[in-house]
């Protein structure tokens, strides 16, 4: 899979010979672009948001907003990773609150109600592994909720995916000293609040998936037929970002960002089939002047 923050994308600017023929109308070279960001767009917005309806809506729309402005680009002024993910974050954060939004977003609530949700362990449950992953996936990323957008997005970048402070910093916009202060503050965030009730991040602590994901797959909000977050059969994000370019953290934090590491990188949804389905449009063709050669 590529991965347009990988320095060698950087240095040979992948995208730009399909950029320069999807700007002439190439169709075909404008679906290559799709393909090679689609799943990246897709994952920015559903590790923010963590639905997987709402993801594919945002990442659609921030696609359509990608190709009514391409015509605009203007490689002298920004690398085209760059412009496009500039336009990515601010979709993002710009955007009206979704629903996960509205019901998370404080930590020190966050963490009353879990841990005020009974132990229930149901070891000889077939399913009993599948919902503890599902349940330990879900509850890490609505701990990242609690972030505020901004912080949300930088922990993301930077803790997550790995990207460096002048990748960073580049991409939302702010100096490389501010990029570095607000990933730190925000990994500190998160570490003190999951190393407080965590068992994952300290043994010490009594929460354990294991021992909540019957309560919650009692209460509707776990079914190992319909999982929302664990994904057994995908690449974990460990295994698309650049490890060498991933390892500046401080060793005291790097067990607990394996684990967000460790997280599904999720596979999109099939955006260049819903490309052709707009193209076939006679006013999309006129207005872009797209030819089909595909």
């Amino acid at each position: 899979m590529s991965n347009p923050f990988r320095e060698e994308a950087v240095s040979t600017d992948a995208d730009s010979l399909l950029v320069a023929a999807a700007i002439e109308g190439d169709a075909s070279a404008l679906e290559q672009i799709v393909l090679r960001h689609q799943a990246w767009i897709y994952n920015i917005a559903f590790k923010m948001i963590m639905d997987h309806e709402d993801a594919r809506d945002i990442t659609q729309e921030i696609l359509i907003k990608f190709i009514t402005h391409l015509a605009s680009y203007q490689p002298e002024k920004a690398a085209f990773r760059t412009w496009l993910y500039r336009m990515v974050v601010n979709h993002v954060l710009n955007m009206k609150k979704k629903k996960f939004e509205t019901r998370i977003h404080d930590f020190d609530a966050y963490v009353s109600i879990i841990e005020k949700l009974p132990d229930n362990r149901a070891d000889a449950q077939p399913e009993a592994g599948l919902l503890a992953e599902e349940l330990k996936t879900g509850c890490m990323m609505g701990m990242l909720l609690c972030l505020k957008r901004s912080d949300r997005m930088v922990f993301l970048l930077g803790a997550v995916f790995g990207l460096r402070d002048a990748e960073g910093a580049e991409i939302m916009e702010m100096t490389r000293e501010n990029f570095r202060q607000k990933l730190s503050r925000s990994r500190k965030t998160v570490f003190h609040y999951m190393n407080g009730i965590c068992g994952h991040v300290n043994p010490e602590n009594p929460c354990r998936c294991a021992n909540k994901a019957k309560t919650f797959a009692d209460m509707g909000m776990l079914d190992a037929k319909n999982l929302r977050y664990h994904r057994p059969d995908q690449k974990k994000v460990r295994d698309i970002i650049d490890q060498r370019r991933a390892r500046f953290e401080v060793t005291y934090y790097q067990p607990f960002l394996n684990a967000f590491r460790d997280q599904p990188f999720y596979d999109s949804p099939d955006m260049v089939r819903w490309l052709r389905g707009i193209m076939k449009s006679d006013d999309f063709k006129n207005m872009f002047h797209f030819t089909e050669n595909t």
